[in-house]
């Protein structure tokens, strides 16, 4: 039997055709767009890539930024069976062309602002993909097509992430899992009806964004209300004018909220219930004046690329401060030690995730697939603890990476480009402890004998070959990078040497 994570649209556009589910919103104006509007442009868009000879499996890539051309591209990939390759709209022409390479994509479509990177990024890979335009796409003389069956376990997006370490990988995640797990959100976790108005200021390219900005919605057959990128003070004015009720964000988003001056409407807004904080962790003070700004309460949820949202703080139970809250209906959640065997509640250890929401394994990596995926269960490279209700609780991380405004940074990518640089004969990357950003991102380097670094040089070499959110802001320039016995640099004694002041980055210039 098949199932198409697209019928999330096309379903509730047969059902309530006029009802308005898109409404964009820029500092130029706002526009609305109905579910049958949406429908029949991504039907539209599925046929124009079928009469491009992209077969029913082809993949293809979308940078694009919030706005209707990207949901019906997104639904229309989709309706023609294809898998979508999402592309942070950030991201460099190295990092185009690694995912456009290493998925295989037969396609890109980009919007204006993108398109010349995109193409930059074509250059580099030898596969023939055609490039289309996002706002050209499924215009009104192209003939409708109909959504195609999917297989449940073919895969509907292919979302990349370092995992736990080395290179980007994609993680596979099916029909049947999106499917599966959106119904789950809305029927047993966020209570989301027809009357409901989430606003997106979440990057759509992301699994966050697609997931509880538009799929979540149009299952429930409410409205979305996209912004094309964050604004805060955009943002508080579609909560009291557009009667958003509900606002999934990032801690980032939050701290700009808490930090706008009196010209932004105040509380109360009678429509907004609650806010969903996650993608990093959330400082209670940071949570404390957001609340206050927005007048009402920020709940926190827990997920990873390969399991998107096991965890969900969310009403009507009461909010236990510093949880990531219990399993969405689907998902189970373990803490196990060293051993592998489950720890007693509140003693810590790595939690794993398996589920409806989990992906099926990591494209063309068995190998790495093995090493985080294990009897369904992942492991999460987290460290937590359940408590005696089940509740989840974060305590730190095990693996390497970044969380720098929501985003995951992979100290392993931006240690590959600086390490291509030809003063720097030895790199590390590190995060540091931000109010704003959660972490910044600084970069420990070992220059060559004789060499030289010009600050300015490495910021311009570091744009040009990563996305901005991935370049690190501060540099330190050492002798020798501290090493374990295994010859494996010591993170953590870079961590602490940063924290005490025995190393003293300075900014990378640009900013």
């Amino acid at each position: 039997m098949g199932v198409n994570v697209g019928e999330v649209l096309h379903q509730t556009a047969l059902r309530h055709p006029r009802r308005v589910a898109l409404v964009e919103v820029s500092r130029q104006g706002r526009s609305e767009v109905t579910y049958e509007e949406l429908d029949r442009g991504a039907l539209r868009v599925a046929a124009e890539l079928r009469a491009a000879g992209i077969p029913p499996g082809g993949r293809v890539a979308l940078a694009a930024q919030n706005g209707r051309a990207f949901v019906t591209t997104w639904f229309g990939i989709t309706y023609a069976s294809c898998t979508v390759v999402p592309i942070p709209i950030l991201s460099a022409a190295p990092e185009i062309a690694l995912r456009l390479a290493h998925a295989r994509c037969d396609a890109v479509v980009t919007d204006r602002d993108r398109r010349e990177t995109a193409a930059r990024g074509l250059e580099r890979t030898s596969r023939a993909i055609r490039l289309f335009d996002a706002e050209g796409l499924g215009d009104a003389r192209t003939p409708l097509a109909r959504p195609e069956d999917a297989s449940p376990d073919d895969p509907a997006m292919i979302l990349y992430t370092s995992g736990t370490t080395g290179r980007p990988k994609g993680a596979a995640i099916t029909h049947a899992s999106l499917a599966t797990h959106t119904a789950a959100l809305v029927h047993h976790t966020l209570a989301l009806g027809p009357d409901d108005r989430v606003l997106g200021a979440l990057p759509l390219t992301h699994s966050y964004g697609i997931r509880m900005v538009v799929l979540v919605t149009f299952f429930a057959g409410g409205r979305a209300v996209l912004l094309p990128r964050f604004d805060a003070a955009l943002a508080v004015s579609c909560v009291a004018e557009e009667g958003v009720t509900w606002l999934p964000v990032v801690p980032t988003m939050l701290s700009a909220v808490a930090g706008l001056g009196d010209e932004a409407p105040r509380p109360p807004f009678q429509a907004l219930r609650w806010c969903l904080s996650a993608g990093a962790p959330l400082a209670d003070d940071v949570r404390r004046r957001a609340e206050e700004r927005l007048g009402t309460e920020v709940r926190q949820g827990y997920g990873l690329t390969e399991a998107t949202f096991s965890t969900i703080d969310a009403p009507p139970a009461p909010r236990t401060p510093g949880s990531v809250g219990r399993p969405v209906w689907g998902v189970e959640v373990r803490v196990v030690g060293e051993d592998g065997r489950d720890v007693p509640a509140g003693a810590q250890g790595q939690v794993l995730v398996r589920g409806n929401n989990a992906m099926s394994g990591y494209v063309d990596d068995a190998a790495a697939t093995r090493e985080v995926v294990r009897d369904g269960w992942i492991a999460t490279g987290d460290l937590g603890r359940l408590d005696a209700e089940g509740r989840l609780f974060v305590v730190d991380r095990l693996k390497d990476m970044i969380l720098r405004g929501g985003h995951n940074v992979y100290p392993s990518e931006v240690e590959d480009v600086l390490a291509q640089h030809a003063a720097i004969a030895d790199v590390a990357v590190v995060g540091r402890p931000d109010a704003h950003f959660g972490e910044e991102i600084v970069a420990v380097v070992v220059l060559h004998p004789g060499a030289r670094l010009d600050r300015a040089e490495l910021d311009a070499f570091a744009r040009e070959n990563l996305a901005k959110n991935k370049v690190p802001r501060e540099i330190a320039v050492v002798a020798e990078l501290p090493l374990g016995p295994s010859r494996k640099v010591l993170k953590r004694e870079l961590r602490a040497r940063i924290a005490d002041g025995r190393l003293r980055p300075v900014p990378l210039s640009g900013g």
